[in-house]
């Protein structure tokens, strides 16, 4: 299931900013006893039950006070590569450096489970419908 929905937010008096929140449980899911993206020196697990989609912090990604960045703006993350990313003392470039790294990973990842044959089909589908979302021919 995905959902598609368009936040607003009023900054100054005569600024409204929006953005299309792309919402998939589905997609979220896939992150499941994957490998971690992140992979922080020296706390990362590396892959098993810990991993969890790890959203974006990143305000040009939708992340706002209370409000989660998009769902197509997600890297798979460890328990505790995704504490460091969230609450850890790293310098906010060293945290966005390490994000997009893993997120150019997260994309050819997707683009192989949108071209399996041998996986469930939500799977697929989830994969699918984020890189459409996205722009990217799957093909």
């Amino acid at each position: 299931m995905e959902n598609t929905g368009i936040h607003q937010t009023n900054r100054d008096e005569d600024v409204i900013e929006k953005f299309d929140y792309y919402r998939s449980k589905d997609l979220l899911k896939l992150a499941q006893d994957q490998e971690c993206l992140l992979q922080v020196s020296e706390i990362c697990t590396g892959r098993g039950s810990t991993i969890v989609a790890c959203h974006s912090n990143s305000g040009s990604n939708g992340k706002g006070k209370g409000i989660k960045a998009s769902d197509a703006d997600t890297v798979w993350g460890c328990y505790f590569c995704h504490q460091w990313l969230d609450q850890g003392t790293a310098s906010k470039e060293e945290k966005e450096s390490r994000y997009y790294q893993a997120y150019s990973q997260q994309v050819v990842e997707w683009l192989k489970i949108a071209r399996s044959i041998n996986l469930k089909p939500w799977k697929v589908e989830a994969a699918r419908n984020v890189l459409k979302h996205l722009g990217i021919n799957h093909g």
